[in-house]
């Protein structure tokens, strides 16, 4: 786009040059955005007492913790046949949303690996 907008240019069509400039500073600002979102992560652990999630970019900029013997996992369809679902951990009337970005596929799978770890725990918990 650079290169066109020079030859226009030397062709005697200088207002071009603004213009493929603030295209360039529009197209930046989108991979910037782009780049910045993509880096987001959410981390769930599960301990013997506690299920902690933290959201964040570079370092847990949110985090969520409660006792995982009373999480629920929980995965709401939504009335609206084209809105995703939603994942939910939940905890005493209290909710965090985790994989927003996933497709509804890989949220339900996400649920049936959090319910399945979830038991792993409660069962070595309970075992002497």
């Amino acid at each position: 786009m650079l290169v066109i907008s020079v030859v226009f240019a030397l062709h005697g069509f200088w207002p071009v040059l603004p213009f493929a400039g603030l295209e360039l500073l529009a197209l930046g600002t989108a991979f910037y955005s782009c780049i910045l979102r993509s880096q987001r992560r959410e981390v769930v652990t599960i301990d013997a007492d506690v299920l902690r999630v933290e959201k964040g970019r570079r370092y847990a900029e949110e985090c969520w913790e409660c006792p995982s013997f009373w999480a629920r996992v929980l995965l709401e369809k939504s009335s609206i046949a084209w809105y995703p679902s939603r994942l939910l951990i939940a905890y005493q009337g209290r909710r965090v949303e985790i994989g927003r970005l996933l497709s509804d596929e890989e949220r339900a799978g996400l649920a049936d690996t959090l319910k399945l770890s979830l038991r792993r725990q409660l069962d070595e918990a309970q075992t002497p």
